[in-house]
């Protein structure tokens, strides 16, 4: 009898503390939505002209676009029930000269190349790249993060 009363105050507590934290604590702009889904994207913004091309791509499965200045994003969308756009973009960097490599400086002329490809589609200020270059151009620009972030 003693444990179900204890589990029934440690429950009231709970539920207490989150309804304190929920009047105290100001919202903040991600909600839980937006760390399982994406980010809901306005219409005319430069995050739901990434989501549109992504999902007349691929879907909203992973789409890669650069900027040409070593930016690479893979941006993955959704359409919801309610017709909201919910976009999710990770973002990497190369730089042209990361440790005087020859395969940073031969990754970010062709990421520059690939961004003022005629006929291209464009999303705002970047430009989507085909899947291979783009997931490899990704996988480097997070072994470099990962790289930098480690020293």
């Amino acid at each position: 009898m003693k444990h179900i009363t204890l589990i029934k105050q440690t429950l009231i507590n709970a539920a207490l503390m989150l309804i304190i934290l929920s009047t105290v604590v100001p919202p903040t702009s991600a909600s839980p939505l937006d760390l399982l889904f994406g980010r809901a994207a306005v219409p005319g913004s430069e995050l739901h002209a990434l989501g549109t091309a992504a999902i007349s791509q691929n879907h909203g499965d992973a789409t890669y676009f650069t900027n040409g200045k070593g930016r690479v994003l893979e941006v993955r969308a959704r359409t919801t029930e309610k017709g909201i756009l919910r976009v999710s973009v990770n973002r990497v960097y190369i730089p042209r000269n990361y440790n005087g490599s020859a395969k940073s400086e031969t990754v970010y002329d062709r990421l520059s190349q690939l961004a003022t490809k005629k006929n291209a589609i464009r999303a705002g200020s970047y430009t989507m790249i085909d899947e291979t270059t783009g997931w490899r151009a990704y996988l480097y620009g997070k072994q470099i993060t990962k790289a930098l972030d480690s020293e």
